[in-house]
């Protein structure tokens, strides 16, 4: 299994201790000169240069003793780290085979799911779409800013020489000194702001009211399609964020899947059911084909539909209501060492 990420992430990277560690070695090394170099001095009186060098070491036992300590830090942060490094590394690649498998997933299986309401020989009555818009402005101008500032300083110095023979004298002083001000600043802004609204003509919701059987109604509602991405997108950041964000490899490749699994499995269908809604409710009440659609119930005959069927056309997919937990189960499968990742249809 080909390995996706390599390198130590900002995580692990974080958790060295690159400091202690080169102040231990240094320290380390100064201590052994310096031992060596008293050894040197104390050869000719010592019986041997091993038992001059011992006598130099217990000179520094104190500076011994801190190098290593800082050492001993460094040391094992840096393991820590490069153990981290290593379980991240095999999470992360983990984490991407479990969302080749999970994007292999068919789209119909996260639009419908066993406890959706379905409603069937439904008519529509009225329907309306509602445009995703989007706001953009800028704020201009210039900031006038005059200050004035006024001090005072007062100060006083003594000085006093005293002579003790030809050659000496000795001078004292001492000086003191008051320094007061004040400043005042007036700022005047002339900001003016505007702003362009701009309706997305691709991202409309879906409002429509059916009636059942001649005597109920129903209301269904669903999100635009760019909504239920951006939604998509932010609950796979919110897994990306939960293994660690941007500071690890497994939060790294998670963001990443967000384009391709928002395009895979968002919804394409909204637009054209409010078309389809449309065209139907301009025909006479008698030629209205009728409507099968099921979702999530939000209130009394109300619901947030997950798909669409119109006479015995294919079904529109309108919400993959079924994605977070697929999504969820998909990554928390358990590991299968001895076997490369199965599909996630099957589970793991």
């Amino acid at each position: 299994m080909a390995s996706v990420v390599s390198g130590m992430s900002p995580a692990a990277r974080a958790r060295r201790k690159r400091g202690l560690l080169i102040w231990g070695i240094i320290i380390l090394l100064i201590w052994f000169l310096c031992s060596l170099a008293f050894a040197s001095m104390l050869a000719p009186a010592a019986p041997s240069f091993a038992s001059a060098f011992m006598a130099g070491q217990g000179i520094g036992g104190v500076f011994f003793l801190l190098g290593a300590i800082l050492f001993l830090i460094g040391f094992i942060a840096e393991l820590r780290a490069r153990a981290f490094n290593r379980r991240d590394i095999a999470q992360a690649n983990a984490l991407h085979h479990r969302l080749v498998d999970f994007s292999r997933t068919p789209r119909s299986a996260l639009y419908s799911a066993p406890g959706d309401s379905v409603v069937s020989g439904a008519r529509i009555i009225e329907i309306e779409r509602h445009f995703d818009q989007q706001t953009e402005g800028a704020i201009t101008g210039a900031l006038e800013t005059s200050m004035r500032m006024f001090s005072t300083s007062f100060g006083v110095s003594s000085a006093t020489t005293y002579a003790h023979d030809v050659d000496t004298a000795r001078t004292y002083g001492s000086s003191s000194s008051f320094t007061s001000g004040s400043i005042n600043g007036t700022t005047i802004a002339n900001l003016s702001m505007s702003q362009t609204t701009r309706a997305n003509l691709m991202g409309d919701a879906l409002f429509a009211v059916f009636e059942v059987n001649g005597n109920d109604t129903y209301r269904v509602v669903s999100m635009s399609a760019s909504g239920v991405r951006d939604w998509m997108a932010e609950l796979i950041l919110a897994v990306s964020e939960h293994f660690g964000g941007q500071a690890t490899h497994s939060g790294n490749v998670v963001a990443s899947w967000v384009p391709t699994i928002t395009q895979q499995f968002g919804p394409q269908d909204v637009s054209y059911a409010t078309d389809r809604l449309k065209a139907l409710a301009a025909r006479p009440y008698e030629d209205r084909e009728s409507v099968a659609f099921a979702g999530t119930t939000i209130g009394r005959n109300a619901m947030i539909a997950t798909h669409m069927r119109i006479g015995d056309a294919p079904p529109l997919e309108l919400l993959p209501s079924v994605f977070p937990s697929s999504f969820g189960a998909a990554l928390g499968a358990p590991e299968q060492p001895a076997a490369l990742p199965q599909s996630v249809g099957g589970g793991r």
